[in-house]
């Protein structure tokens, strides 16, 4: 089928992931839970904090949907061609999400476990990507139905529209991290306060999980209701 058909099928379902992850971040437990706690900056997005989530929150969530579909990009690469994954691997992790917050004290033979875990999650997305590249029909849902059958599309659902999987694995292998100006957020008198940098991986774990688990039912009635066309 064509590329732009997969393309809109699988970002379709990222997006709504996004929406939902946006929706249930608590971005004043992030502040509360932050080494500066205690700071008169924090204080101040405390009492603003809708501000903060519409110019710094969702910024930040939609800034990783592009990296997920330059990713994706790379993997749809891979599903349509003959050659092997390692022909594709740099690229595939060089747009990584995890890869890139993976942290520095990660090393050695930890850091490459990481690094093989994380693309061979991709390979298998690729390998069960190629069936649905090479369907005749170019809408998304007759192709769906022309590559698979129910049960291997249920399980392409539950497995890679998961995307907190790395996180849950390795938890404390990977920072994510947001840089947030008080000024910019707040404008006045909050442009003298200092800028923070605040780690949010345990509310990214919380949010994508609930997240996940509003937008993957959904995608697998959207599955059980083409097949049953």
């Amino acid at each position: 089928m064509t590329r732009r058909a997969v393309e809109d099928g699988f970002e379709t379902y990222l997006s709504d992931l996004v929406d939902e992850t946006y929706a249930a971040f608590d971005v004043a437990a992030v502040l509360r839970g932050s080494r500066s706690g205690g700071s008169r900056a924090v204080s101040k997005l405390l009492k603003n904090s809708r501000p903060l989530e519409r110019r710094v929150v969702r910024p930040k969530l939609r800034e990783y949907q592009r990296t997920i579909l330059r990713q994706f990009d790379s993997v749809l690469d891979y599903a349509a061609d003959d050659a092997p994954f390692e022909d594709y691997a740099d690229e595939v992790l060089r747009r990584d999400l995890y890869w890139d917050a993976l942290r520095p004290r990660v090393r050695g033979e930890r850091r490459e476990a990481v690094r093989e875990r994380l693309l061979a999650r991709q390979r298998a997305f690729g390998d069960d990507l190629a069936p649905l590249v090479a369907a005749d029909s170019d809408d998304f849902w007759d192709a769906v139905v022309e590559a698979y059958d129910r049960e291997a599309a249920i399980d392409l659902v539950e497995t890679h529209f998961v995307f907190s999987t790395p996180l849950r694995e390795e938890r404390n292998a990977f920072a994510f991290e947001l840089e947030i100006d008080p000024g910019e957020v707040l404008g006045g008198l909050a442009r003298a306060l200092p800028s923070l940098d605040v780690e949010f991986t345990d509310e990214a774990i919380r949010s994508m999980r609930r997240a996940e688990r509003t937008v993957i039912p959904r995608a697998k009635r959207d599955v059980n209701d083409a097949f049953d066309e």
